[in-house]
């Protein structure tokens, strides 16, 4: 009928039809395919290298902070000394965490630091540990080391290990190093004097508080005073002429701040500085 008004026809209906008919007329048809979609952009990743007794609470932290710098976090965790020497011979790291001031200071003496970064987060304490069903010694703190029951000692390696340089320094303190000494079992970090103790290769050894938390096969015959043992700091900063400085410098803030206080003081740390 002259009044009445055509539907229009859907473009996708209209598409078909038109390739029906031109199929069956024998002509070849081409149909534009949709453009894929983009490959998503890798995040870059941000090379930390971190004392091993902070394993626990940098894996803890790494999602939030991996979102937080738009970026993806991977670890190198070790002894201090190690971590500081890789540093020193290839450049690698984009962020180093310390257990102690003394490898952060060779760090920066040799121009490896960018100027302005490095600021100390945390503090520890040192334990003395024997396996959970061991008999205690006799005697309390460093002279109950003296104990003859206790035939090997294990602290990590003391000539260059931030925990066994803690802990060699408070034995001397307490005037039972030279006693103890051919007993002492140096190992490669913190973390392999805790398994020492857990494997029952060492009847006592001498770790953080934070890796005695971690295990259930040990237990903590004597923790350190403050006043009593060396000072522990865990000095930060980021290295300098890396590809993803500013990545780093987010992730730097995230485990300054104070959700990461919050984590680290779960884990057993001492916060002593958070983010301004």
């Amino acid at each position: 009928m002259s009044g009445a008004r055509r539907c229009p026809v859907p473009a996708a209906r209209w598409l078909a039809a038109a390739a029906l008919v031109a199929a069956s007329a024998g002509v070849p048809v081409v149909m534009a395919a949709a453009a894929p979609p983009p490959e998503p952009v890798p995040a870059p990743e941000v090379m930390v290298y971190a004392a091993a007794s902070l394993r626990d609470a940098l894996e803890a932290l790494a999602p939030a902070c991996g979102r937080a710098a738009g970026a993806r976090l991977v670890f190198n965790l070790a002894g201090s000394n190690d971590l500081a020497r890789q540093i020193m011979a290839a450049g690698r790291a984009d962020l180093f965490l310390s257990a102690d001031e003394d490898w952060m200071n060779r760090v920066e003496a040799g121009g490896f630091v960018e100027p302005g970064s490095r600021r100390t987060l945390l503090s520890n304490r040192l334990s003395v540990i024997a396996r959970r069903d061991a008999a205690a010694p006799a005697g309390e703190g460093a002279r109950g080391l003296l104990s003859p029951a206790i035939r090997r000692l294990a602290i990590a390696n003391p000539d260059a290990v931030p925990a066994g340089r803690y802990a060699r320094a408070w034995l001397q303190a307490a005037g039972v190093w030279d006693a103890v000494a051919p007993r002492v079992l140096p190992t490669l970090d913190v973390r392999a004097a805790l398994a020492a103790v857990e494997s029952g290769a060492a009847e006592a050894g001498i770790v953080y508080r934070t890796d005695a938390a971690l295990s259930d096969k040990v237990r903590v015959l004597h923790e350190v005073p403050a006043g009593e043992g060396p000072p522990i700091g865990y000095p930060m900063a980021i290295l300098r002429d890396r590809p993803h400085a500013e990545e780093t410098r987010r992730v730097a803030a995230c485990i300054a701040g104070p959700e990461a206080a919050a984590v680290f003081t779960r884990f057993g740390f001492i916060v002593t500085a958070a983010a301004p």
